[in-house]
């Protein structure tokens, strides 16, 4: 409740100004580290004549409709992405590239947690921990 001051005002108001400039800063970062890193995995994929010829193959029939096109093998695990990254496969760096994507709004969950912990306000500290163990459980589960 706000005392006869407006201090709880002040202090939602101090917050957001500190906050907002980290937030929007991990959510272009975010967003251009895995644009790069999905630039280059397309690059790879076009250099590379292994995946180049198999993503050509696959063209059509995903102008078709199919999700899975024979002849085409992109990473379907965690593991399998970091083993292709390891050995230079460009549709692994791709699926990287979404995967940081796909992190970045959670990261930015986190930050907001630290932030609101720093500025000893329990309440959003609660609302937004349970935000993110909300995102990271249905990652976990895959749904």
């Amino acid at each position: 409740m706000p005392g006869p001051s407006g201090s709880t005002d002040r202090t939602v108001e101090r917050t957001n100004q500190r906050l907002t400039p980290v937030v929007s800063g991990v959510l272009r970062i975010g967003v251009l580290i895995s644009s790069s890193v999905i630039t280059a995995g397309v690059v790879l994929t076009f250099v590379a004549s292994a995946s180049y010829t198999s993503a050509r193959r696959a063209v059509p029939q995903l102008r078709h409709g199919v999700l899975h096109p024979v002849g085409f093998h992109a990473p379907r695990t965690f593991a399998a992405v970091l083993s292709g990254v390891g050995h230079g496969d460009g549709p692994a760096l791709v699926m990287l590239g979404l995967l940081l994507l796909i992190a970045t709004p959670v990261l930015r969950v986190a930050v907001s947690v630290i932030g609101f912990a720093a500025d000893h306000d329990t309440r959003f500290v609660l609302i937004t921990l349970t935000v993110l163990v909300v995102l990271v459980g249905s990652f976990a589960v895959g749904t």
